[in-house]
């Protein structure tokens, strides 16, 4: 192996490294804010408060347009264009956050007094949503150190600000407020970053760019929405068939199993600029690394699954202690979504790449249908815990199923297939022989 590819291994470890050891840092201050927020507001006012949390959430989405990742290609394949495309996509999110704001308000007639501030102070963190594309530009550049100090200094300081909140027992409201002291504090040091290493910015933004970029990402945009809606759509649900404590046990439950979410999304940004590389030159080196790469994302989730299967009902008792002793069969069923959802992060990039954008339309598409039927029949025939399975399985629809669908999409049912069969033990030993060889 030569000194370059070592060196150039090591580069991209070293940005896996410092975006997992952020996330890490993430996972652990999230869940200990999730815990201290579930026991001291109990299960009624924790669903609530995730009741506006998940309207937020599928906002966010409306401002980021589907653009995120697609900027990572684009920054990636035209380098000398870098302060055009930095300058219409910050543009166009802040236009779109404007809309979303107006949108999460207009919930007001739909609410007392108390929601409408709760959800009012929420919503101010959909403004300073249009600097997380600095991030991407971070990833583009291999430098992602900078964007993982930023994410854990703002965690840190909001989460910390809930939790002090929750324990001297402000309210929802002021909880909420502390929401957008995270995403104000990540926003102002990724702005520092940003300035410190391109001092000579210029904006320069473009109609024609914006244009061609939102034509690219329109697909990329209605299959977010889709996976966000059938990532919320089981609160909401809840929330009008059985009620807010419903929501609070269940939100209890899925916090825990979605935390690690995190983990295959940071994994593959790391490495998603290589993808790019092997696609243009090395098609068998581009197939190899995407069966090696489910492989060992499918073999982490379900590791984690398991041990967490055998363990809910003690895990969530040692956390939120026995008012919320619903919660136990939730997570029990919930953690296994995570072996769809680890794989799917793969899917992800290949649409980006391969720019077969269609795919993550109708998928997410598929995953949002069923997981509302099923929603509506294992809710009124299981209860908590049939909501639990209806995400289980609508992701199973979305991120596997549905690559039978189409003939472009098969070979990467046929990867993950052998991913679910732990082909790890074949893939992963033969690389290291190979590099071990070289």
């Amino acid at each position: 192996m030569s000194a370059s590819r070592v060196q150039e291994g090591m580069k991209y470890l070293l940005n896996s490294g410092w975006m997992l050891a952020e996330k890490f840092l993430m996972l652990a201050i999230g869940l200990a804010t999730t815990v201290v927020l579930a026991r001291y507001l109990g299960p009624e006012e924790f669903g609530y408060l995730n009741y506006a949390l998940a309207l937020l959430g599928l906002l966010s989405i409306v401002v980021h347009l589907g653009l995120t990742g697609l900027v990572v290609k684009e920054l990636r394949s035209n380098p000398d264009n870098e302060d055009q495309i930095l300058s219409t996509v910050f543009m166009i999110k802040v236009g779109c956050s404007v809309i979303a704001f107006a949108i999460m308000m207009s919930t007001y007639f739909f609410g007392n007094d108390q929601n409408f501030l709760v959800l009012l102070f929420t919503a101010l963190a959909l403004f300073f949503t249009p600097f997380e594309m600095l991030i991407d530009w971070f990833q583009a550049r291999v430098q992602a150190k900078y964007a993982a100090v930023a994410g854990f200094v703002g965690q840190l300081g909001g989460n910390g600000l809930k939790m002090i909140l929750a324990v001297a027992g402000a309210g929802l409201v002021y909880i909420a407020l502390a929401h957008v002291v995270v995403v104000m504090i990540t926003s102002a040091i990724l702005v520092c970053y940003a300035v410190m290493l391109k001092r000579d910015f210029r904006f320069d933004f473009s109609w024609s760019l914006g244009k061609t970029l939102l034509k690219k990402s329109f697909l990329i945009f209605m299959g977010s929405l889709s996976a966000v809606i059938y990532l919320k759509v089981d609160q909401i649900m809840l929330q009008y068939m059985l009620g807010e404590y419903a929501v609070g046990v269940y939100s209890a439950a899925s916090r825990l199993s979605e935390a690690w979410y995190l983990i295959p999304t940071i994994l593959m940004a790391s490495v998603f600029p290589k993808m790019i590389d092997l696609h243009k030159s090395d098609t068998a080196g581009y197939n190899r690394f995407m069966q090696v790469s489910l492989d060992v994302l499918f073999f982490m989730a379900f590791a984690l699954a398991v041990v967490v299967f055998f363990l809910s009902d003690w895990i969530v008792n040692l956390l939120y202690g026995q008012q919320y002793a619903d919660a136990g069969p939730v997570l029990a069923v919930h953690i296994f979504a995570a072996t769809f959802v680890f794989m799917r992060a793969l899917f992800s990039k290949w649409i980006i790449i391969e720019e077969a954008f269609i795919f993550s339309l109708v998928t997410q598409g598929l995953g949002a249908l069923s997981n509302i039927v099923l929603n509506y029949f294992l809710i009124r025939s299981h209860g908590v815990v049939g909501s639990a399975w209806a995400t289980l399985i609508s992701y199973g629809v979305a991120g596997y199923l549905s690559l039978l669908l189409s003939r472009k999409t098969r070979p990467l049912f046929v990867m993950m297939t052998k991913s679910m069969c732990l082909h790890v033990f074949l893939s992963v030993p033969q690389l290291i022989r190979e590099l071990r060889r070289t």
